[in-house]
């Protein structure tokens, strides 16, 4: 999780042909023919070919998804020593003057100071009260750097919270905040940056909103003791680092992963999903005359699940196949997981961690996608992501082509050479 950036500008990259001859792969074929076209032209057969080829030329496994600063929701949770994530909030500029019967006046006291966080309490779960504790997270360490946001969630950085019953928990709730703490850096034109932790004597998962999906977190605080002055409500706003403003937009709301029951990456795995956000990349070499000469009648991923025991290992995970986009310029293979996107007709696969066995993901709309674009520079490559990256703990495997020859990922190709017809 310590990766902020990745480039993600996908308008920028050109998506070109493929140039150059495609290496000839290893192959098990047979041979079926069958009649076709038989009124008129009825000595013509067509043969039909099933072939299973090691056409995975690359894969690897990349960490670090959602991008920092990306996520939807911030999945705040916390499950024994097992899981513990945070969620940080930036409120670099806080309103320092509130109005009353058409006058602006400056904030001397305030009351009420609370962060008030949306929460999508559908997919949320707890059972049991909720505690919610609010740290001062400002740092002058470098705006990427995730470690230097961890240790700041400490007891002398304590600046707000509260514990709340199961039935408190609303879609909109307000954490308390220090009022003199938060008047302090009003007077003082301080930024104001808020760790928040969440803590249950049973599993805890919260999801509240943020800037990315409009539903970003608040401050609010009452200026005057007049109860017909309006409350001040600051939103979300970072202006660090000031030479970047797409960092900024990204550093607004983020999650911190704390501790993670993710199992250590191994080369002769592919990993998907956890909480250090893993993706599976894999690039294919699937011989030219496949692509450019014949017609696919069927195209089959070979893949072997490698269990993954311990955490959650029976609870249902959702992998979900996306078509690589990036071009052929873009060399970095964690920007090329990036630029993906999703297929009609490449179907997601639901399993358990601690599952095994062969498994077989359907890719013919890849390949055809493919042959129509020629002999384009884009990248013949496929991500494997988790459906639910980087709300959900869960990770899968699937062995490499690192792995002993029979674990290895295949592709299945029941293919036609192309052959015009017409009348003899």
């Amino acid at each position: 999780m310590g990766k902020f950036r990745v480039l993600r500008n996908a308008g920028r990259l050109r998506l070109g042909v493929v140039v150059g001859a495609m290496v000839f792969v290893g192959c098990n074929e047979s041979l079926d023919a069958g009649a076709a076209c038989p009124v008129l032209c009825p000595a013509q057969n067509v043969i039909v070919r099933d072939t299973v080829l090691d056409a995975v030329s690359l894969d690897t496994t990349v960490s670090g998804f959602p991008l920092t600063g990306t996520e939807l929701t911030l999945f705040l949770a916390a499950r024994g020593d097992t899981v513990d994530v945070r969620g940080v909030v930036r409120f670099d500029s806080l309103t320092a003057t509130f109005t009353h019967n058409g006058l602006d006046s400056a904030i001397a006291t305030i009351d009420s100071a609370g962060l008030v966080l949306l929460f999508d309490r559908a997919n949320s779960t707890y059972s049991a009260p909720v505690r919610f504790d609010l740290y001062d997270v400002d740092t002058t360490a470098a705006d990427t750097s995730l470690a230097a946001i961890r240790v700041l969630f400490r007891g002398d950085r304590l600046i707000g919270g509260v514990t709340l019953d199961t039935n408190q928990i609303k879609d909109t709730t307000i954490v308390p905040l220090d009022n003199a703490l938060i008047l302090e850096k009003i007077l003082n034109k301080k930024r104001l940056r808020v760790g928040i932790q969440v803590s249950s004597s049973k599993p805890v998962v919260l999801l509240t909103g943020t800037l990315n999906a409009s539903r970003g977190a608040n401050v609010q605080y009452d200026p005057s003791a007049d109860t017909l002055v309006k409350s001040v409500v600051v939103g979300a706003l970072s202006k660090a680092p000031a030479d970047n403003a797409e960092l900024q937009g990204d550093l607004t709301d983020y999650q911190v992963v704390i501790k993670s029951p993710q199992a250590p990456a191994t080369t002769d795995a592919l990993s998907i999903g956890g909480l250090e956000g893993r993706r599976a990349f894999l690039r294919f070499n699937v011989p030219a005359f496949i692509i450019d000469s014949a017609t696919v009648l069927r195209a089959t991923l070979l893949a072997v699940q490698r269990p993954v025991r311990g955490f959650d290992q029976d609870k249902p995970f959702t992998m979900q196949p996306q078509f690589v986009t990036a071009g052929r310029e873009v060399t970095d293979i964690s920007r090329s997981a990036v630029l993906i996107a999703l297929l009609n007709g490449l179907d997601s696969l639901r399993v358990t961690p601690a599952d095994s066995g062969l498994r077989q993901l359907e890719m013919v709309t890849v390949l055809r996608a493919w042959a129509s674009s020629g002999n384009s520079a884009t990248q013949r490559a496929l991500v494997l992501r988790s459906a639910a990256e980087g709300t959900s703990p869960l990770e899968m495997q699937f062995y490499s082509t690192r792995a002993a020859p029979a674990l290895r990922p295949r592709l299945r190709v029941s293919y036609a050479t192309r052959t015009n017809f017409g009348i003899p």
